[in-house]
């Protein structure tokens, strides 16, 4: 019997394989016609069938038996079986493309395993490999294609032989392969090199990955939303979104119920076997994580959801660590191991993610062919779309008309507040024209804040803060910079008892206990961080000025509810992170405009907020921003159009990950602690002591020599403290959450 794995046949492995390909069949019809090739699924079932043909080798064999390693790649003599398929020349192609490069691609494969020119020592090689296979007892899985495509294909298809000699095997890497790469260098594409070949990949490797996992079906969204969504009513959003098909806008107020509305909509424009994959996309990664929880909780179900960031990983192996209780570290690193790999594989129907999960797809980088075909008729739900910069916008723009344009996806954009501009440009560039939102009588039931605007800044005013303080309320205080939210903790905490500082310059370890114990503080000083989801409930605010769409998230963080009546929020006129004819960190004619309009009002009523927001925003982007969205919208088509299956560019890994406009640094006071860590192989407990920087620090650090790196990560040489997180003197340098 040919074996897989030491405890697993080749042909149980092949049958599991198959399994998850009937639920792809199910779960993606639309498939053959998006990338226009009828036999799709047909091809699709022979490249699983033989993915793993090359196992049934001597070598291989006696390999799994031994511990000892098989020093060739499987994936090459599979693909040669391709000469057993009585098909036309360009579906062999096809189905022997996909599988040689189901774990190499095209590049690692010429420069390790060329078999042409003949000079080449891969051609030796192969010539030598193809000699061990056990011909008989693969020709004898190939007699199970007839029973096999009836009960997974759905029908009985046979158009195969027998091969009477190894030297019947083709070498696909030069039959098909060179010819592949030589039209993708000439750029004389054919179907293979777009949606056809990213399907054909994309679910080779589904299928492999799954089945080797152990899972051999894929999850579906839920029958029955009202099941989880039990409301007494829903509010008109609501009722309008749960009965809308096809893209939309949603705009309405902090806990109206927008979560609950989207995933109505999502549950309505599902198909008949609920295989649509629902994408939930949000801008922070601590509105991710709080999102994941309360989708586990709302399911009762965290096999249907999915967690996608840059740390989401550290993340399930915190909550698996402190929900299970009494586990090991290996215990909860292998847990969030597994979860995270098939969070990345097309498995569970519900992912929380950032939009740079979606982007990465877009960047040929490894596995891109996968993240791409789960796309299919997706369900996509940008929620607090107004957050993202120009460029970000941009390529949001630009992916999301390639999904709905190619791949039939369908887009539902939500938020408290969206500027006319942003809102038209939506609307145009990807066509949809349906919006919902609340009645002026309904919009002011969420009515939660009066206005008061103080003249200077916040070193006028700590006298009213401590005020405040003293007759019981809970402060809440938001500025705009690391150093100014440092300096006046400094000044208070010694004055305020029970209080915290937050902000994004605190290692991972401190910050989640900052964050643990919010719920307990008198008074808490922070920058932009606490705009994004923490789960506060402040009596009072003192913020410093911001463009109004950041001024309302803040203003979110007190009486959260509405049970508190009318509370006041205190802005400033002066702060930090804004100077004139400059941004540092907000562009001051925006935030100056903010000012102004709030001068003029008492009562912040919710129906007059978008008024508000659209008098800042009457002029729209920037000359210098609009230019970032053509500059981004037209590189995006020439990028994209370069990029083909099969084949990963290493350069636009790099390219990616510029995106990110920060650095992970550890400070060097807790340099021996994370090094003990990664010694002893405990990579999640090392997390802990990292934080990030943004680009502009990390270059005035380097300057003044504060920066070391190492193969281990970059060690930054300045103070820090626990409760004031890094120091970095110069404010000129700080432009960071």
């Amino acid at each position: 019997m040919l074996l897989a794995k030491p405890d697993e046949s080749l042909l149980e492995h092949i049958e599991k394989s198959l399994k998850v390909f009937s639920y792809i069949k199910e779960g993606y019809p639309e498939v053959p016609d998006i990338c226009g090739v009828p036999q799709f699924w047909d091809n699709l079932f022979y490249s699983i069938f033989l993915h793993d043909f090359g196992k049934g080798t001597q070598g291989f064999q006696d390999g799994l038996c031994t511990g000892g390693k098989w020093k060739y790649r499987h994936e090459i003599i599979s693909a040669g079986f391709v000469a057993a398929l009585d098909l036309p020349e360009e579906d062999r192609m096809a189905i022997g493309i996909a599988i040689i490069t189901h774990h190499k691609d095209i590049q690692e494969l010429r420069e390790k395993y060329a078999t042409y020119p003949e000079s080449n020592p891969g051609y030796e090689k192969f010539l030598s490999k193809i000699k061990e296979i056990d011909l008989p007892g693969l020709n004898k899985l190939l007699d199970y294609i007839p029973e096999f495509s009836q009960r997974y294909l759905l029908k009985k298809i046979s158009n195969y032989h027998h091969l009477n000699s190894y030297k019947e095997l083709l070498d696909v890497y030069r039959m098909y392969v060179l010819p592949y790469y030589r039209a993708y260098k000439m750029e004389e594409w054919t179907s293979l090199h777009k949606l056809y070949g990213i399907f054909m990949k994309g679910f080779l490797t589904t299928a492999d990955h799954l089945s080797s996992a152990g899972e051999t079906e894929i999850k579906k969204a839920v029958g029955n939303i009202g099941k989880y969504i039990r409301f007494p009513h829903f509010t008109t959003v609501q009722e309008t979104a749960r009965k809308h098909r096809g893209d939309l806008f949603i705009i309405s107020p902090t806990g109206s119920g927008k979560t609950e509305a989207a995933l109505l909509w999502a549950h309505y424009n599902q198909n008949s076997v609920r295989s649509r994959r629902i994408f939930y996309i949000l801008p922070y990664t601590a509105s991710i994580n709080y999102m994941y929880k309360r989708f586990v909780n709302l399911f009762r179900d965290e096999g249907l959801v999915a967690i996608l960031h840059g740390k989401s990983s550290y993340f399930l192996y915190k909550t698996f660590s402190e929900e299970r209780g009494n586990f090991s570290y290996e215990e909860a690193r292998d847990y969030a191991r597994k979860y995270q790999g098939l969070a990345r594989k097309i498995f569970r129907p519900y992912k929380i993610m950032t939009p740079f999960q979606i982007i990465k797809a877009f960047f040929n980088l490894k596995g891109f062919e996968q993240n791409i075909s789960e796309m299919v008729g997706g369900l996509f739900i940008f929620d607090e779309i107004h957050s993202y910069d120009p460029h970000t916008t941009a390529l949001i723009i630009q992916i999301s008309k390639f999904i709905k344009e190619n791949l039939k996806g369908k887009f539902l954009f939500m938020t408290a507040t969206m500027p006319d501009f942003l809102k038209e440009y939506l609307q145009k560039e990807l066509d949809i024209s349906h919006e919902i939102k609340m009645e002026k009588s309904e919009l002011n039931h969420f009515t939660r804040h009066k206005i008061r605007i103080l003249k200077g800044d916040i070193w006028d005013y700590i006298p009213m803060i401590e005020g405040d303080i003293q007759t019981g309320s809970k402060v809440l205080v938001v500025v705009n910079t690391v150093k100014q939210a440092q300096s006046v903790y400094r000044k208070l905490k010694d004055i305020i008892s029970n209080s915290a500082l937050l902000h994004s310059r605190f290692i991972l370890k401190d910050r989640e206990h900052i964050e643990s114990t919010l719920a307990t503080k008198n008074f808490l000083i922070g920058t932009q961080v606490i705009e994004v989801s923490l789960d506060i409930d402040y009596d009072v605010l003192y913020t410093e000025p911001a463009p109004i769409d950041a001024l309302l998230q803040r203003f979110g963080r007190v009486n959260r509810r509405g049970e508190k009546g009318i509370v006041p929020v205190y802005v400033f006129t002066e702060g930090s992170g804004v100077k004139k004819g400059r941004k540092i960190i907000y562009r001051e004619e925006r935030t100056r405009k903010s000012i102004g309009n709030l001068e003029r009002i008492d009562i912040l009523h919710e129906s007059i907020i978008q008024d508000i927001v659209d008098e800042v925003y009457k002029e729209g982007y920037s000359k210098d921003e609009q230019e970032i969205l053509k500059e981004v919208s037209e590189s995006f088509q020439r990028f994209y159009k370069s990029n083909v299956p099969f084949i990963d560019t290493d350069k636009r890994e790099s390219d990616f990950y510029n995106l990110f406009k920060s650095v992970e640094v550890i400070p060097a006071l807790f340099w021996d602690d994370y090094m003990k860590e990664i010694e002893e192989k405990r990579f999640y407990e090392a997390m802990k002591y990292v934080l990030s920087i943004s680009l502009r620090q990390y270059n005035y650090l380097k300057r003044q020599n504060k920066l070391s790196t190492t193969e281990h990560g970059v060690v930054v040489d300045v103070m820090y403290n626990s409760e004031l997180g890094l120091l970095i003197s110069e404010e000129s340098s700080t432009m960071l959450l």
